[in-house]
């Protein structure tokens, strides 16, 4: 028998090395398809963001083995080809450079692509100060991270990027937030999927990008029903006597019926000039963490099974540097108590996530079976809403506990009304965050008052929150109200972007003397221009143009200078689109003539040129003018839903039946001896849809 040592050596448990199966098991549940209406999408590379660490050094070597041994490996509706592996210097301890350059060559050996890029800290220095002396080094340097991946991304046209956090960084993440207070919705923990953050505004990154790939020559992904599908179904159209043209409308070409599914416009006012629609944005980089249920100590074991060398950052063992160093130290070196240590931790993480799951989805339930949402309209960026009442029916008997019932659904039915006003804020918010819940008490209150204590008699008042104005539209029975952007504050600057294509400004003589160069300049990118619209603009003018809100003292000369059919449309579209105060929040295009020609010259005066989300610009400016609008990504599933109850709108649309499907028809009906009075096998067919459902047979 053997010594004590000997037994414990034998039933103590080793980490077991992660295998590629599972990996992939993992893979499958995080990277699902964003775009379920695409048909088919061309191979994209995948990025890994790769410190050195154990944890980072095991990530790449499992994508490594992963994909040759699954090639083109769907990723979120992109088949997957050679991984990238972007490895970051932070430039801020001695001896990084060589670091990351060891680190580079272990990644090229595993068969990835490794890019090194190293951050910039140059407007730190120039303030005088070194970037060791920044009380918030950790989050500048993660932001300063996160932005230089988003951009490498962009470049390489990446649109999922891996990242290495684990089951420890999960459990010290919770743990940080419940030691800072947070509430449950805090304690959610680390997604393993999410929008690539600290990269707000920037296009083809941040929920973006969608739409430029569809105008390409050969888009990454496609929305366009393959050949043999167009051909069946143009042969059922073909024989089909009501299959006409126009009740069966197609447009392929466009994905707007994939953006407004289920949507249905309003019908317009005799004498309104129609408005096409702005196209919103979808896309961007998606980040995304498959090793959140592996721990570090299996990960240490996969890359000691596999001769696999990594790096220790020296600076994580450092408990004063960092809040995250603390709670590691404390974690490592300190026994918990049994509420505080990992599994009970990383219960309460799940449990919340959960919660905060199920509490989304009821509010998307009730704005979508509800209706709140009446209509939305992009170009001016205003919501028209009508909340409904949440008093459940009273059972004709009145029972004891009724009320009791009724005011204990209540803080739940607050809960619920106040996420559901956050979805709504966010079509129109300027912003890049939403109101904290606890800041809506008041205004569920207001749009719901059956939930207060006591209804009061007086009429609702404007009142706005998050950037966005809130409006009740008097004489609306039910109540409705009109959101839009809330006008800007007299003592803020108001949003602003520019360019300046002036010669000695802009490197333009570098196009000049290539021989494909247009002679049109346009921004590198497009712009976020309050948070709202994505504005791209082209010109064939060196001068300065200013993208700036729509302000009273430039109305009047650029009502001047339109057409009268111009003149005339413009009104018509400002008084039914974008009323009152709402025309002074749209953007408008400016083009400046300076003092002078140096760089920090003072604006001389401003010209109104075009008001792009209208589409009305100055007579001829096309022709050295060019822009391209569309709004930010919102939750458009939200929107052109019916209410529970309300009647359905007749669409105009009837089954197929072909002269074959006739032919089987007589067949089957000669075969078995059914009678040729049964309607069920007659020639037409007998069922029609009449506002979705069928109409009875005769």
């Amino acid at each position: 028998m053997g010594t004590p040592a000997q037994i414990a050596q034998v039933f103590h448990s080793v980490p077991k090395p992660v295998s590629i199966i599972e990996f992939k098991d993992a893979l499958d549940a995080i990277c699902r398809p964003r775009f379920p209406a695409a048909v088919w999408g061309r191979t994209r590379w995948p990025a890994l963001a790769i410190s050195g660490g154990v944890d980072s050094m095991a990530l790449a070597f499992l994508f490594s083995k992963f994909q040759k041994m699954f090639p083109n490996y769907t990723i979120a509706d992109y088949p997957s080809s050679r991984a990238h592996a972007i490895v970051v210097d932070h430039g801020l301890r001695e001896g990084s450079d060589l670091e990351s350059m060891k680190v580079l060559r272990q990644l090229n050996r595993l068969g990835l692509n490794g890019i090194r890029n190293v951050l910039k800290w140059k407007d730190v220095r120039e303030a005088g100060m070194e970037p060791h002396d920044l009380s918030n080094i950790e989050s500048e340097a993660r932001t300063r991270r996160y932005q230089q991946l988003g951009m490498t991304c962009r470049q390489r046209f990446v649109s999922s990027i891996f990242l290495a956090h684990h089951r420890d960084d999960q459990y010290e993440t919770v743990l940080m937030r419940l030691l800072s207070g947070h509430g449950y919705r805090g304690l959610q923990g680390m997604r393993e999927a999410n929008d690539i953050p600290e990269c707000y505004g920037m296009h083809n990154t941040h929920k973006s990008g969608l739409l430029d790939d569809q105008k390409s020559p050969h888009p990454y992904l496609s929305f366009k029903p393959s050949v043999k599908v167009l051909r069946s179904l143009r042969h059922r159209l073909k024989d089909d006597k009501r299959g006409e043209e126009d009740q069966v409308p197609i447009a392929w070409k466009s994905i707007d019926s994939m953006h407004f599914h289920g949507y249905i416009p309003h019908e317009r006012e005799p004498g309104v000039p129609y408005l096409t629609p702005l196209q919103c944005e979808d896309g961007g980089v998606t980040v995304y963490r498959p090793l959140l249920e592996f721990g570090k100590d299996r990960l240490i074991a996969t890359c000691e099974a596999n001769d696999v060398s990594w790096f220790e950052d020296k600076t994580n063992s450092d408990k004063t540097l960092t809040m995250r160093n603390a709670v590691r130290h404390m974690v490592q070196h300190h026994i918990l108590p049994a509420a505080l240590q990992k599994p009970a931790i990383l219960s309460l993480a799940r449990s919340a996530k959960r919660r905060v799951d199920l509490e989304d989805s009821e509010a998307n339930r009730l704005l979508i079976r509800e209706a709140i949402i009446r209509e939305f309209d992009p170009c001016s960026g205003t919501l028209i809403i009508q909340p409904p009442t949440l008093d459940r029916k009273r059972r004709p008997r009145n029972r004891l506990y009724d009320r009791a019932r009724a005011e204990a659904r209540k803080p739940r039915q607050k809960l619920i009304a106040a996420l559901a006003i956050r979805k709504m804020i966010d079509f129109i918010t300027p912003n890049e965050n939403l109101p904290p819940i606890g800041n809506l008490d008041n205004v569920v209150l207001l749009l719901f008052p059956e939930l207060g204590p006591a209804r009061t008699a007086s009429p609702p008042t404007s009142f706005s929150l998050g950037g966005v104005l809130f409006d009740p539209i008097k004489g609306s029975s039910p109540a409705k109200w009109f959101l839009s952007r809330a006008p800007y504050p007299s003592k803020q600057p108001v949003p602003e972007e520019w360019i300046d294509w002036r010669e000695g400004i802009t490197a333009t003589r570098r196009f000049e003397k290539d021989p494909n160069w247009s002679g049109w300049r346009r921004f590198p990118t497009a712009r976020l221009w309050d948070g709202r619209y994505w504005i791209q603009i082209q010109s064939l003018l060196p001068d300065r143009f200013y993208i700036r809100p729509f302000v009273p003292e430039h109305a009047k000369p650029f009502r001047a200078a339109l057409t009268p059919d111009q003149r005339e449309r413009l009104e018509a579209i400002l008084k039914h689109y974008a009323p009152g105060k709402v025309r002074f929040t749209l953007p408008g295009i400016y083009m400046a003539e300076m003092e002078g020609k140096f760089p920090h010259a003072p604006v001389k005066k401003l010209t109104l040129v075009a008001l792009p989300t209208l589409n009305i610009h100055l007579p001829g400016s096309k022709k050295w003018l060019k822009y391209e609008v569309s709004y930010k990504k919102i939750d458009l599933s939200l929107l052109g839903r019916r209410r529970r109850g309300a009647k359905k709108r007749l669409i105009g649309f009837q089954p197929t039946c072909s002269q074959s499907r006739r032919v089987r028809n007589k067949r089957r009906q000669a075969r078995v001896g059914i009678s040729q009075k049964n309607p069920r096998f007659k020639d037409e067919p007998t069922a029609s849809y009449e506002g979705g459902g069928p109409s009875e047979v005769a």
